[in-house]
C-alpha cells in the first residue's frame, strides 16, 4: 500500500474533486435512470439513453479515472505529473462539458449546444491527454503497464474526437455511412480502447499490490496489449466499412486479449499472500467475472448480428449497461476503497506520525456500510438486467430503486473518508 504514497504525487486539491463530482454525478445518474426506466425498453438511439451514457462515461467513469490517475501516475511511471494546473483546468471544462452535452441529449437540443458542450469536453481531454503524455514522456520507466496507459490516451483522443465529428454529423450531415454504424464505432473505441486498456494498465500494477502477489509473468500482459489494439484497431474499420468476416476475426482477437488479462488476475488471486479480501477488492473481483458477459455477447453479436432477432435490441442495451454498470462502475466502486482512504490518510495524517493515535487507512470508511453497499448494488444491477430481457417496465424501476441505494451507501462512505477529521488531535496535544 504505500507504493500509492509516492512523493512525486500532486496535492490533494487536484484529485479529491474528481471523487466528489464523480460520486454525485453517479446518485444523479441513478435517479434519472429511475425516472427514465421506459427508455431501456426502446432501441439504444433514443435521446434519454444518449444523454444517460454519456453523463455516466464522462461524469463518473471518466471524471473518477482521471482523478485517480494523477494519483497512481507517479506509482507507475515514477515521475512527477506534468502540470496541476492543466489537470485543475481539465476538471472544470469537463464537469461543465459532461452537464452540457447532458441537458443537449436529453432534450435533443442539435446543432449549437450539441456542438459547442463537445467541444469543451474535446478541449478538457486534450488538456488530459497532454498531462499524461507528458509525464509518461518524461518517464524513463519502460514497462507494459506505461504502454496500456500511453495507448488508451490516445484511443481516448481518437473517441472524443470521433464524438465531436458524430454530434456535427448529427446536426448537419455530410458522413455517407450510417449514423448508427459510426455510433458503434464511437463506443468500442471509448470502451475497449480508452476505460478497458487503462484498466489493465493500471489494474495490472496495483491489483497484485493490493493482493500482495510477487513474481507476475507479464507475458500473458503483453499478448493483451497486442491482442487488443491490433483487433481493435481491425475491428473499427470492420464496422466502418462493413466487413462483417472481418469483424468476426477482429472481435475474436479482441476477447483472446481480455481473456489473457482476466487469466493474469486469476494468476494473481492464486498465488496471493493476503487470502482474506477486504469489501473493495471483493466488488473488484464480481465485476471482473461480470465481464465474462459482454465477452460472450460480442461473439454472439460479431457471428451472427441477427441470430436472437427479437432479443437483438435488449441484448444490446444488456451488453451496454453490463459493461459500463456491471463491470466499470462495480469496478470503480471497489477500487475507490483501496485508494482515496489511503490519499485522505496521507493528507490528513502525514505530519502527525507520533502526536496523536492513528487510524488504518481502511478505518476512514463504514465498513458495513460498504458490504452493504456490494450487495444492495449487485442485487440491483441484476433485476435492471433481468426487466431489460424482459421489456418490464416495472421490474427496471425496481432494479433502479437498488442502485439508487447502493450510491446513497456510496456517497456516504466517499464522504466520511473526503471530510475526515484527526478528532483526537487537540487533545493529545493539550
Amino acid at each position: 500500500m504505500q507504493s500509492i504514497a509516492s512523493q512525486n504525487a500532486p496535492g490533494p486539491s487536484v484529485i479529491i474533486p474528481h471523487f466528489l463530482v464523480g460520486g454525485l454525478v453517479l446518485l444523479v445518474f441513478t435517479v434519472l435512470l429511475f425516472l427514465s426506466a421506459e427508455s431501456l425498453t426502446q432501441h439504444f438511439f433514443n435521446p434519454k439513453i444518449l444523454a444517460l451514457t454519456h453523463l455516466l462515461v464522462l461524469g463518473w467513469i471518466t471524471m473518477i479515472i482521471f482523478g485517480a490517475l494523477y494519483q497512481l501516475i507517479p506509482v507507475i511511471m515514477e515521475t512527477k505529473l506534468f502540470s496541476e494546473l492543466l489537470a485543475k483546468i481539465s476538471f472544470i471544462l469537463l464537469t461543465v462539458g459532461t452537464l452540457l452535452l447532458t441537458l443537449s441529449f436529453w432534450n435533443f437540443w442539435l446543432g449549437t449546444y450539441l456542438i459547442f458542450s463537445g467541444c469543451i469536453i474535446t478541449l478538457s481531454v486534450l488538456l488530459f491527454s497532454i498531462n499524461v503524455l507528458f509525464t509518461t514522456r518524461s518517464s524513463k520507466i519502460k514497462s507494459i503497464e506505461k504502454k496500456f496507459i500511453f495507448t488508451s490516451t490516445i484511443w481516448l483522443g481518437f473517441t472524443v474526437l470521433m464524438g465531436l465529428i458524430l454530434a456535427i454529423n448529427l446536426s448537419f450531415p455530410f458522413l455517407s455511412t450510417p449514423h448508427i454504424e459510426l455510433l458503434k464505432l464511437h463506443a468500442h473505441a471509448g470502451i475497449v480502447g480508452w476505460i478497458i486498456q487503462l484498466i489493465i494498465g493500471v489494474g495490472s500494477k496495483i491489483l497484485p499490490m493490493f493482493l500482495v502477489a510477487h513474481g507476475m509473468n507479464k507475458k500473458k500482459l503483453v499478448f493483451s496489449y497486442y491482442t487488443i489494439n491490433s483487433g481493435l484497431f481491425v475491428g473499427i474499420f470492420s464496422i466502418y466499412f462493413s466487413w462483417h468476416f472481418i469483424l468476426i476475426l477482429a472481435s475474436g482477437v479482441v476477447v483472446l486479449g481480455l481473456l489473457a488479462f482476466l487469466s493474469y488476475l486469476y494468476e494473481a488471486y492464486r498465488i496471493r499472500v493476503k487470502k482474506k479480501l477486504d469489501p473493495g477488492m471483493k466488488q473488484s473481483f464480481v465485476s471482473f467475472f461480470i465481464l465474462l458477459f459482454p465477452i460472450l455477447l460480442v461473439l454472439l453479436f460479431s457471428f451472427d448480428p441477427d441470430l436472437i432477432s427479437s432479443l437483438s435490441i435488449p441484448l444490446s442495451i444488456v451488453y451496454g449497461s453490463t459493461l459500463m454498470i456491471g463491470f466499470i462502475t462495480s469496478l470503480i466502486m471497489g477500487q475507490t476503497y483501496k485508494t482515496l482512504p489511503f490519499i485522505i490518510w496521507l493528507k490528513v495524517y502525514r505530519g502527525h506520525v507520533g502526536k496523536i493515535k492513528i487510524p488504518l487507512p481502511k478505518e476512514l470508511y463504514n465498513e458495513n456500510i460498504a458490504i452493504a453497499q456490494r450487495w444492495v448494488f449487485n442485487s440491483g444491477f441484476i433485476i435492471v438486467t433481468g426487466g431489460i430481457l424482459l421489456v418490464q417496465k416495472d421490474v427496471i424501476k425496481t432494479g433502479c430503486l437498488f442502485l439508487i441505494l447502493a450510491t446513497l451507501f456510496y456517497n456516504f462512505n466517499l464522504f466520511k473518508i473526503i471530510f475526515h477529521k484527526p478528532k483526537t488531535y487537540a487533545a493529545t496535544n493539550a
